[in-house]
Formats: structure tokens, sequence, C-alpha cells
């Protein structure tokens, strides 16, 4: 079995947490607190021309700036990123550009996926990000693909981590 450690990250409140939920048994927690400091869950995979199972042990790593300080000790092993902004509030999105800095410090560039989460709050018409600008910032942190995501309703969840397991075992396990 091969293992897989990774970190999803972004700015407090965008839905990591509920992401998350999301992805390892398909509910949708409508009450989940702010994460404090870490969390971390465990899935295990089989996944399509991959003849051994993966495991992910994905953290969810507190959003707020006054744990800044004890992020890099989650980071260490780490061999795939999701960066998760909420598709309403531009300054999410804005500051995955820090996150792109402390993130590269600490590992370097690894396989990564960028996410709006979210959409099922969003209307076609109040889009706040531009498309030419999401495509830049998914060159800038050279992610492997960009989705938009609802944890509550499951919207991509699944191919989220999915893509980012076949990239990370291509890149490490080969």
């Amino acid at each position: 079995m091969t293992y897989f450690k990774v970190c999803i990250v972004g700015d407090s409140e965008v839905g990591k947490t509920t992401l998350l939920h999301q992805y390892l048994s398909k509910k949708y927690i409508s009450d989940a607190e702010r994460t404090i400091g870490s969390n971390f869950f465990v899935k295990r995979l089989k996944l399509p021309d991959i003849k051994e199972k993966l495991t992910l042990q994905v953290w969810d790593l507190a959003g707020q700036d006054h744990f800044k300080w004890v992020r890099y000790a989650f980071y260490k092993g780490a061999k795939g990123i999701v960066y998760v902004y909420d598709l309403k509030r531009i300054e999410t999105f804005e500051h995955l550009f820090k996150w792109k800095e402390e993130i590269e410090t600490n590992l370097g560039v690894i396989p990564n996926i960028l996410v709006g989460n979210k959409l099922d709050l969003l209307n076609p018409y109040s889009r706040k990000i531009k498309e030419d600008e999401i495509n830049q910032l998914k060159k800038e942190l050279s992610a492997i693909e960009y989705f938009e995501t609802s944890a509550k309703i499951g919207t991509n969840v699944d191919p989220v981590f999915i893509k980012l397991a076949y990239e990370m075992y291509r890149k490490f396990a080969i």
C-alpha cells in the first residue's frame, strides 16, 4: 500500500473541513467549527489503472494567521496540497499567494490542486473572480487542475482528491 500525506490549506472559513467531511463520508457538516491547529483524516482508495491501494492522510490546517507559526511542522512529509478559496470572498482568492509562499518555503513545488469552494452559494451573475485571474493563479501555483466545488452538495469533491492522488502516485511512486 502506498501512502501520501496531503495538506488542505486556505483562509479560515473557506470550507476546508466541510470539503473533507464530504469527501470522506459523503456528509455535509453544517456546524463545522473552525479548525484549531490541525486535524487529520485517513482515506484508503483504489484507483483504476493502479494495482495497489493508496492511503491518503489528509491534514486540515487552521487558516487563521495566528496559527502560521505552528503550521510549518504539519507540512513535513506532504506530497500534495489542496489550495482552497471561497468563491464569494475575493480576499480568500488573493490570499492564496501568501499560502503559496508559505507552502513553497517549507516544501518546494509539489503536486497541488486549486479549488474554488461554495459553488452552491454562487449566483452566476455575482461571480467576483474572472476566469483569466483563476487561470493565472493556477499557473503561478503550478496547479495540475482547478475545480469549483460544493462541499454542501458534493459537486466535484471526489475528483479533487482522485486527480491529486493520481499525480502524487505518478510523481512519487513510479
